[in-house]
């Protein structure tokens, strides 16, 4: 037998050469598992060949199929290769195995995909005599090719004892379809098991027939009692006969089945006809307000204009379920010209809340210009209006803004309130016109509120204001007030200069306006008007509003400011304050200039028992974020803050003193002793043996660990390799300035063990990666030298340690030593 090379060798050859006739005889041979792999040097061969020399492969296949010493294995494969390759001339070789038990399904798969006539009589002929399994593949197929010459063969074996057989003969003549079939189907009275079966298939034969014959086989279906074949019929009937259906149809929507009920909505739901609709409608009076709701939903997904009347009178139902179908109804199948039906209906709030939400919902074309003609029939306006905002139809700005001059005061309003919901940047030129026209103060104010709205909304908020500062001049003292407040909204030149304007005017009710908008100015450009009125205005009040204003742009993040500007601009406002309020102010702020020079400011505020509380919030927050870029500065106010009586303040020092001074809490000079194991022991046993180290034992020999050091962690492969199933240990002295609580933070990979001072004060077996601060111990440092010994045991791959030591604060322990001896 060829190896795998050299088969690869015989399929880059002609398929006419000796080596590929070797190759069949291989494959007749063939048996899954042989070194040989014919297989798969037959598919190599088919996919190398070109599709019109696929008649000589074909010659070979038939060989192997029709050879009676060929395995079974090698005619399958030849059987798999045929399906590709196979034409009508392979009928006669893949025939004979049609009635083999095993090989069946491998021939019956090559003459299905032939799609011949040829193919098909071969299998109607192997029916009659083949065995059970056989016949259900046969079937299978014929009935998958719809050949209508095998209904007499499928309608004797519909009748067969073998259940499995008689199954596979039914569900073949629901395929293959036809009068003749239709007429085998209905003759049947199978056993119950086969039922389902049954019915299904008059339901599928149903589909292949004319109109009349497809109705009687439904009906047959319908008078039995299989629930998931009797809608599938009364489906089929909708779509055979809509007439016929509609009434049965009724009937399930009617009835207690609740499967056969939600089956017949959902053909209502899905199937077009006229008199499925009308039949649909009659019923809907004579149903209970539950069955309503669904039938309503069902009527609007099918989309039949013809249901859209009817339909809309139920949005006035009192049953929440059944209006909320209808709206949902509504919107779904209404147009343009629904729009104005439904908003005659509107005549009461609730209804026009209904409305207004079908309306919104609406997805034909044409629905915002239906509402904005709507608004010229007064009859429709606050219905029009309502479902306008509901809606968010921009379309119906310009007939609002008609609406805003009516001689009804009513309408106005409604007509203002949808221009404050709706109306953009791009109509404030013509809001503002009609804010000047305005009839009287409750109008104005009204007026003005729509600006604010639409000033809220607008993306270009300079070019919004634009168009509303042309009109400063024009409008009465309220109204400039209202504009001045919404300079803060842009905060450009223009709106800032209109405030300078107001200062100047004389007018005390217009400098209020402008000082308070101002002091809510959203960038840095109002800062100096704010300095000047801080120190210079005559209003006390006004002195106070501008100050805090001022305060508040130096903390501002959006201000653009640098620290140093905003710390300067906090000194200015500290020295111009005079009340504890203010100062407060600028010491909650000065932890956003977020530099050396506002923590400075904040050591001095410290020290004023009026400005204390708020100056250690402050500088808690300020010393955590300078800790990194200023760690001097930062520990001297850190340290001072940890007597803080505000445990808030006290917390967040002790973590910038503790994350100051974690790198020199971790101690990195040892002596190692090791590698000890011993035979048979793992990592665990090598953890609880006691060696020299520990005992006391002679011939100890230490020595500085020189390798593997880290910022936070011993790399004990690097110091001292890779071992397994091991341990190491390592001793180091503590001097401590006086006796003192601490607390030994211990992180290992894997076990660790500690003494201090010859007492075992950890032991932990654990297989992990290392990370600092796994383990945390309270021991006592005695004055003077104090020696921790470690032991490292290992299981296998990775290997460290790490070792801190802090006070219970977890802040270094000042003073303390580490010696390695």
């Amino acid at each position: 037998m060829m190896n795998r090379i050299a088969l690869t060798v015989a399929v880059l050859a002609l398929a006419a050469s000796p080596a590929t006739a070797d190759l069949w005889s291989d494959l007749a041979a063939y048996e899954y598992g042989d070194e040989s792999n014919a297989g798969e040097a037959v598919e190599k061969l088919l996919q190398d060949t070109p599709v019109g020399e696929y008649g000589r492969l074909e010659k070979g296949l038939i060989g192997v199929v029709a050879r009676g010493d060929a395995t079974e294995t090698g005619k399958a494969i030849a059987c798999r290769m045929l399906q590709q390759v196979g034409t009508e001339a392979c009928i006669p070789a893949v025939s004979a195995l049609l009635g083999d038990e095993v090989l069946s399904h491998y021939a019956r798969l090559v003459l299905e995909r032939l799609k011949s006539a040829k193919a098909d009589a071969a299998m109607r002929d192997a029916l009659a005599r083949a065995p059970a399994s056989a016949a259900i593949g046969l079937l299978g197929s014929l009935g998958e090719r719809r050949d209508a010459e095998t209904v007499p063969a499928a309608a004797t074996l519909a009748r067969s004892e073998k259940t499995e057989v008689a199954a596979a003969a039914i569900q073949a003549l629901g395929e293959i379809g036809g009068s003749q079939a239709a007429e085998a189907l209905a003759s049947l009275k199978p056993e119950r098991v086969l039922v389902p079966v049954h019915m299904q298939a008059m339901v599928d034969c149903a589909s292949t027939l004319p109109a009349p014959e497809a109705v009687a086989l439904c009906e047959t279906v319908l008078a039995g009692d299989y629930g998931p074949a009797r809608i599938a019929a009364l489906r089929a009937l909708a779509s055979a006969d809509g007439a016929k259906a509609a009434p049965r149809i009724a009937k399930a929507v009617r009835g207690d089945d609740t499967m056969l009920r939600m089956g017949a909505l959902g053909i209502v739901a899905e199937t077009r006809g006229e008199a499925l609709t009308r039949a649909m409608l009659d019923l809907l009076a004579d149903l209970p307000p539950e069955r309503q709701a669904g039938l309503v939903r069902a009527l609007g997904t099918r989309g039949d204009k013809a249901a859209l009347e009817p339909l809309t009178k139920l949005i006035a139902s009192p049953d929440v379920p059944l209006r909320d179908a209808a709206v949902t109804a509504v919107a779904r199948l209404g147009d343009a010209g629904t729009v104005p039906v439904l908003l005659g209906m509107a005549d009461t709030d609730d209804l026009r809340a209904r409305v207004a939400e079908a309306i919104a919902r609406m997805t034909a074309d044409g629905i915002d210009e239906a509402l904005a003609r709507a608004l010229d029939d007064r009859g429709l306006q606050k219905a029009a209006i309502a479902a306008g905002i509901a809606r968010g139809a921009t379309a119906v700005v310009p007939g609002l803004l008609r609406l805003v001059k009516a001689d009804d005061a009513a309408v106005r309003q409604d007509a203002w309130a949808g221009v404050a919901a709706l109306a953009t940047a791009d109509h404030m030129a013509d809001v503002m016109k009609a804010l000047v026209d305005a009839k009287d103060e409750g109008e104005r104010a009204r007026a003005a509120d729509a600006v604010r709205k639409i000033v809220s909304r607008a993306e270009d908020k300079p070019a919004c204001f634009k168009a509303i500062a042309a009109h400063y001049d024009n409008v009465p003292d309220a109204t400039k007030g209202v504009i001045l407040e919404l300079g803060t909204a842009s905060g450009d030149a223009q709106a800032l200069e209109l405030q300078r304007q107001a200062l100047a005017s004389g007018n005390k009710d217009l400098r209020d306006r402008a000082v308070r908008a101002l002091a809510a100015w959203p960038n840095a450009s109002a800062a100096d008007d704010l300095l000047r009125l801080a120190k210079d205005a005559p209003e006390k009040v006004d002195r106070l509003v501008a100050l805090r204003g001022y305060i508040r742009i130096a903390g501002l993040p959006e201000a653009g400011l640098s620290a140093a500007q905003r710390t300067e601009m906090l000194q200015t406002a500290l020295g111009l304050a005079d009340r504890p309020e203010e100062k407060k102010l600028v010491v909650s702020s000065l932890q956003q200039a977020a530099g050396i020079e506002a923590l400075a400011m904040l050591k001095q505020c410290l020290a004023d028992p009026a400005l204390q509380a708020e100056a250690e919030v402050a500088a808690a927050n300020l010393c955590w974020d300078l800790r990194t870029s200023h760690p001097a500065d930062v520990a001297d106010v850190a340290q001072q803050l940890l007597q803080s009586k505000n445990k808030a303040v006290v917390e967040k020092a002790s973590k910038t003193m503790g994350d100051l001074g974690k790198g020199r809490a971790y101690v990195r000079n040892w002596l190692v002793s090791g590698v000890y194991r011993a035979e048979n022991m793992n990592g665990e046993a090598v953890h609880k043996a006691a060696f020299p180290p520990e005992t006391g034992g002679e011939g100890v020999e230490w020595k500085p660990l020189k390798k593997g050091g880290g910022k936070e962690a011993v790399n004990l492969e690097t110091a001292v390799g890779q071992e397994q199933r091991c341990c190491v240990y390592v001793r180091t002295t503590l001097v401590s300035p006086s006796t003192q609580p601490v607390l030994l933070g211990f992180g290992s990979d894997d076990g660790i063990k500690a003494w201090l001072n010859g007492k075992l004060v950890h032991d932990h077996w654990v297989t992990r990666s290392c990370a600092p601060g796994q383990d945390v111990v309270k021991a006592d440092l005695q004055e003077g030298p104090n020696v921790l010994l470690l032991k490292v045991s290992n299981e296998g791959s990775h290997w460290a340690f790490s070792c801190r030591v802090s006070q219970p604060s977890g802040l270094p322990v000042e003073g303390l030593k580490v010696k390695a001896e």
